[in-house]
């Protein structure tokens, strides 16, 4: 799978799974909003107590849904 070259603001991150520190950075949103967007986006992972954002998942997400037609 290719890896993401993600870099935005202070964030520059080549993964594809987003800690929330740098999601919030990355996207310039809040957490409550990025922990919202990434449930609805399936995007979310969970293992134990790690919790990381699949980028890829919540950018189609996005782009499809949340983008002003």
């Amino acid at each position: 799978m290719n890896k993401m070259n993600l870099s935005k603001g202070n964030v520059n991150v080549k993964a594809r799974y987003l800690t929330i520190p740098d999601a919030k950075s990355y996207y310039n949103l809040g957490r409550d909003s990025i922990m919202r967007l990434a449930k609805e986006s399936n995007a979310l992972l969970r293992v134990g107590r790690l919790v990381r954002i699949d980028a890829t998942k919540l950018d189609n997400y996005i782009n499809v849904v949340c983008v002003e037609k």
